[in-house]
């Protein structure tokens, strides 16, 4: 399922980027996202698409991923954001006010089980939400923690490699003043050519016990670069919601691969037995 692992990109950084799918002991794995949003319409309270004041985002996200163990993947994630809004200053003057917020999160994800086509795990993060370089937290956005469970197949469909994965998340803020959230997560991908990737994803976010609410979709191609770095673009757009804006834009996805290193005894070993089979194999055809 290494190619399924390659490829998986849940779209945030505080989120699962490899899916249900844990990494190998000793593997390491790097995601850096810059993506960039615009909207002048929003949803109100009936869901109903209105004019609003400017907004842009901009925001650089990166996340690391290390295995412990087989079934154990450590998870560490950081994010900048830049947010820039339309204010009235003056009876007559109207003039963007930018805010930026950074964020980190930490967690694990432990898989429960895989067979031969799927895989069953769960996650566990803690967020500190957003906060300005003066120590003041973003509003909405306080300290949290998300268990997440998270499914995902693989298999072929007219004989191009395919993959899904699925993933519900609950989010417990501890700030009294701030609803919790649900959270889901959908993808679905397939390999269109060896090198070639393309992926589409949902994202849904729920407030529970208020009315607020977005969904946003996305769609990517990702190219295989090296054997090691993936490169991929695409599009966002929020395209329901109550009480929120609705963003149109794009990102750019960069995410870095670094294998298991293997002892130097070991790495010699191999290479001396490639090199005694490869000669076996040269002796069997000269005596044929």
């Amino acid at each position: 399922m290494r190619w399924v692992l390659g490829v998986l990109l849940a779209g945030c950084a505080s989120s699962a980027l490899a899916g249900a799918w844990t990494i190998e002991r000793g593997e390491t794995r790097t995601y850096v996202t810059s993506t960039f949003t615009y909207g002048d319409h929003g949803f109100d309270e009936n869901g109903d698409l209105v004019t609003v004041p400017e907004y842009q985002k901009m925001t650089l996200s990166a996340a690391l991923e290390y295995g412990l163990r087989p079934w154990l993947t450590a998870v560490v994630a950081g994010e900048l954001t830049d947010e820039s809004i339309e204010t009235e200053v003056s009876p007559t003057l109207i003039a963007p006010q930018s805010q930026t917020f950074a964020s980190v999160a930490g967690g694990a994800r432990v898989r429960l089980y895989q067979g031969p086509f799927w895989v069953a795990s769960t996650q566990i993060t803690a967020l500190s939400g957003g906060f300005t370089t003066a120590g003041d937290g973003k509003p909405s956005d306080g300290p949290a923690v998300e268990i997440r469970a998270l499914g995902g197949v693989s298999g072929t469909v007219l004989g191009k490699p395919v993959y899904a994965d699925a993933q519900a998340a609950y989010r417990k803020r501890f700030d009294a003043d701030q609803p919790d959230e649900v959270k889901l997560d959908l993808t679905v991908g397939a390999k269109v050519l060896p090198k070639w990737d393309v992926i589409a994803q949902s994202f849904s976010t729920f407030e529970v016990g208020g009315d607020a609410s977005h969904h946003k979709l996305s769609a990517m191609v990702v190219r295989q670069v090296t054997e090691n770095l993936r490169v991929g673009v695409g599009g966002i757009a929020t395209v329901a919601g109550r009480s929120a804006v609705q963003e149109l834009g794009g990102h750019v996805d960069f995410w870095w691969v670094m294998p298991k290193k293997k002892p130097v005894a070991v790495a010699e070993a191999e290479a001396r037995l490639a090199a005694h089979t490869a000669e076996q194999k040269s002796l069997q055809s000269i005596f044929k």
